[in-house]
């Protein structure tokens, strides 16, 4: 199978690569020549499994995705690429007929679907959606991967007092809670205060309500203990 590559004069403005997966050669060329003039970078392959081998998939991007294909069909190459955790966000392209397999797959997550021939205007707001989404998802993705290395520089201790710390109890009830669930390791109010200073300097918040909203992010977030008297 062959891989069709192109890169415009000038590339679009979010420099989103967008991916042509269809195995009829005049709907990778038509689509390839649209893109290309309104400034994105293209990308064509003939096959699924072509382009899950050199396909950037961990990058940002659009995948317009033919539903039927020899090989792999769209269906298999969309949920490959799930299951793999990628960054591309997806387009079915569907010819008449396949109205219920093309809606499936928007339901299981793809952008949009688009019955071919494509209408040049539909076209574009697809890609511009779906290019808008991969590139917030990749940010996001990036900010938690920080967040997690933030984390995991936190010592034990540390990780343990910050979940606490992030249901907004006092310094008081932390040292209470710990010294219950291992009484062989006792801490004091003033000790609690210094981690999460600590804390608060690594991971660089402020105040234990980002803390919270930080440890449930991470889907660290941990049940508040029951208040001492």
């Amino acid at each position: 199978m062959t891989d069709d590559t192109a890169t415009p004069a000038t590339k679009s403005p979010d420099d989103t690569l967008v991916y042509i997966v269809d195995d009829d050669e005049g709907v990778r060329q038509s689509l390839a020549a649209l893109l290309l003039a309104r400034g994105y970078t293209v990308r064509a392959f003939d096959g699924g499994e072509t382009f899950l081998a050199q396909a950037a998939l961990d990058q940002p991007g659009c995948v317009l995705l033919d539903l039927r294909m020899e090989g792999l069909s769209g269906l298999q190459v969309f949920q490959e690429l799930s299951q793999r955790h990628s960054a591309l966000k997806t387009v079915f392209l569907s010819a008449h007929g396949e109205l219920s397999s093309a809606v499936a797959a928007v339901k299981q997550g793809a952008v949009d679907w688009l019955e071919k021939p494509c209408n040049e205007t539909t076209l574009m707001a697809a890609v511009e959606k779906a290019s808008t989404l991969s590139q917030a998802h990749a940010r996001q993705t990036q900010r938690l991967q920080q967040l997690r290395e933030r984390w995991n520089a936190l010592s034990p201790r540390q990780q343990e007092v910050a979940r606490l710390v992030a249901t907004g109890i006092s310094s008081k009830e932390v040292a209470r809670a710990l010294a219950q669930r291992d009484p062989d390791r006792p801490i004091d109010p003033r000790t609690v205060d210094t981690h999460r200073s600590a804390i608060f300097l690594k991971l660089d918040i402020r105040s234990s309500h980002e803390l919270g909203k930080l440890v449930e992010e991470l889907g660290l977030a941990a049940d508040p203990p029951s208040r001492f008297s």
